[in-house]
């Protein structure tokens, strides 16, 4: 059966008791005519336009549950809203759901007249939740903003809300909701939630420029398209006309985001680093948070894949992004160009190793001088020689028989199950551990030792009750034991083990709104930020992993849940005060690291997983007054089994 079509599209120009707008009614009709020449085989009646007058709070809702409710498994439900937008302070209730302090606004054209509330996000989220229950593919497209701010161009923004609403006035499903996992759809916004969503003359009328660009962007980049790529292009062009808007996509996971416009097959997500053009300069989105670092007068540069070598060296680095410059080639303005690390004299991990069957480690060692970027040495591990007493190794590797080696830490604690079939590749699945390992240690040491957020920034543990599903804003957390780690511990119930629960809590205790990710390091060397994969946080205000839900602590799969079974994880809390990219930290299991997965682009690893970064310079001078701070924290957890009472 086809995929139907179900759109409801609302601009809102005039208001009863707000400023008016230009381009919202134009924005509405464009990407109504873009419909109907993308698909013309769909039903018109499936469009619906909500203008002005017809688009008050009541209507809108109606709209959203009765229209966009018709669609079920195998269709697709569009919202996109052209308006102003607003914010206001969250109620205490809901005070997990919004690390930023506030909830945006919708106004609609009735709103703040005659007592009627605006459309607020989590009454916005709990409609949308219900609509992609129903099976269907959910894509919002919102072109407002929730700041104020005086411009040439008019912003689509009102005056904050000052006081929090009641939570009785907010939808009455909503308090009974909060606690549910949030259904998976894809957001576009015109900007982030403290920014402004500019309108501006194109073509001869106006219109939201984020609507223009992003319409531009499917006509030019076609069906195919993926809408991580159609924001990436949209957000170029939005940065060329303004400074303060920074288009957004949600989730930034990947998964959902990684298929075409109105739905369709998912593509391999591209989690590496992105070359686009800023303004005046070319700029990759990584930067000395994600491990990039320049010692002295090194040469740092990044590459294009594929046969042609086309590379940009670094000129300048941020804690959140880089300044390139193409070397020998002209990029094109419009184009993203994902990029892999090509050059980059940062020290290596060092590995001692002990050699059973000279042939085995002779291909292991082959594998590790051809394992870099054209062929060359790998830029992450540096074997030591045997008689090198000038550095305790990191790692160390030990060949048991011809086919069959073992990798273990700097006390000579397995790292992985002992890596088989040697000979079979040639030691390259050795080499490709090797360098997987190098690269998850970089993630886990990640340190700023100038960084002025120290003490505003903690990551937290807190007990999780029975039956508790909303994480508590006040009480107080775990302690670390004496070796810097929380540990959990498995209770028996009903004759099984169950694991420990607990909430996750993230603070910022400074008087600067910050932008955090956080990290999972697991026991099987996978790095992840599923947990909270990016938000701001706003000043003396708290964040809570999975939306304050709690959070499950095993056993790796597949490890018997039997008493003295213990498994770690490293939580790395990484906070700066520009907002950067999770997606660059992502790297897979060790087990499931294989040297043609490794080389693919765009595939399984991100930008730490293709080439690695070395750990943040140890001695990276004094801050410079202005420049954009950052700061680590790392919690590890240990969760055991404990042993049975004697």
């Amino acid at each position: 059966m086809s995929r139907r079509v179900f759109a409801l599209l609302v601009g809102i120009d005039s208001y009863r008791a707000a400023t008016s707008l230009q381009g919202a009614g134009h924005d509405v009709l464009l990407v109504e005519r873009f419909l109907r020449e993308r698909h013309p085989e769909h039903d018109p009646s499936r469009v619906r336009v909500l203008r002005d007058g017809q688009a008050t709070r009541a209507a809108v809702i109606a709209g959203l549950r009765g229209h966009l409710g018709e669609a079920g498994p195998g269709d697709t439900a569009l919202f996109w809203f052209s308006g102003h937008g607003s914010c206001a302070p969250v109620p205490a209730e809901l005070w997990h759901l919004e690390p930023n302090g506030e909830m945006q606004t919708l106004v609609c054209h009735d709103s703040r007249s005659d007592g009627v509330p605006e459309l607020y996000d989590k009454e916005l989220s709990l409609i949308l939740g219900e609509i992609a229950a129903t099976g269907c593919h959910l894509v919002v497209v919102l072109d407002s903003c929730h700041s104020q701010s005086a411009t040439r161009n008019p912003r689509r923004s009102l005056p904050p809300v000052k006081e929090a609403p009641l939570i009785e006035a907010l939808l009455p499903e909503l308090l009974r909701a909060a606690a549910r996992p949030p259904m998976e759809y894809v957001v576009l916004t015109a900007c982030r939630s403290f920014e402004a969503a500019i309108e501006t003359w194109v073509e001869g009328r106006p219109h939201g420029l984020f609507t223009w660009s992003l319409i531009g962007a499917m006509r030019r980049l076609g069906p195919s398209a993926t809408y991580r790529e159609l924001l990436a292009a949209a957000r170029c062009e939005v940065e060329r006309y303004v400074y303060q808007q920074v288009p957004q996509l949600e989730p930034v996971t990947a998964g959902v985001v990684d298929q075409p416009f109105l739905g369709g097959h998912i593509s391999p997500a591209a989690t590496g680093m992105r070359m686009r053009r800023v303004r005046h300069d070319w700029e990759i989105d990584v930067g000395s948070c994600h491990g990039l670092v320049a010692h002295g007068d090194d040469d740092i540069r990044v590459a294009v894949p594929g046969p042609d070598l086309h590379e940009a060296r670094v000129v300048r680095i941020h804690p959140e992004r880089s300044v390139v410059r193409p070397i020998g080639w002209e990029p094109d303005d419009d184009r993203q160009y994902p990029v892999v690390l090509s050059r980059v004299p940062t020290p290596a991990t060092t590995v001692a190793v002990e050699a059973g069957h000279r042939p085995t480690l002779d291909l292991v060692l082959t594998a590790l001088e051809t394992a870099g970027p054209g062929g060359g040495a790998s830029p992450h591990v540096r074997v030591l020689a045997l008689d090198d007493g000038q550095r305790t190794p990191e790692l160390r590797l030990t060949v048991v028989d011809r086919d069959r080696v073992r990798v273990c830490d700097a006390e000579d604690a397995p790292l992985c199950a002992d890596l088989t079939d040697v000979s079979r590749d040639g030691g390259r699945r050795v080499a490709a551990v090797l360098e997987h390992l190098a690269r998850v240690k970089r993630v886990r040491s990640l340190v700023n030792p100038v960084s002025t957020l120290v003490e505003d920034v903690s990551l937290e543990l807190v007990e999780a009750g029975p039956g508790e599903v909303v994480a508590p804003a006040d009480r107080p957390p775990l302690r670390p034991g004496g070796d810097g780690a929380v540990h959990l511990r498995y209770r028996r119930e009903n004759g099984g083990w169950v694991p420990p629960t607990v909430f996750v809590r993230m603070r910022n205790d400074g008087d600067r709104r910050l932008y955090y990710v956080l990290l999972d390091v697991t026991e099987r060397h996978r790095v992840h930020a599923g947990l909270f994969p990016g938000a701001h946080v706003a000043p003396r205000h708290a964040a809570a992993a999975l939306h304050g839900r709690p959070v499950e602590l095993r056993l790796p799969p597949g490890r018997p849940v039997a008493p003295g079974a213990v498994t770690r994880d490293w939580l790395v809390l990484l906070a700066a005060e520009q907002e950067f990219t999770s997606s660059p930290f992502e790297l897979p299991a060790v087990d499931q690291v294989w040297p043609g997965r490794t080389r693919a682009p765009l595939a399984v690893s991100g930008l730490l997983g293709r080439l690695g970064l070395a750990a943040v310079h140890r001695d990276a001078g004094a801050a410079e007054a202005g420049a954009c701070d950052w700061v680590t924290a790392v919690l590890p957890v240990v969760t055991e089994v404990p042993e049975a009472a004697r």
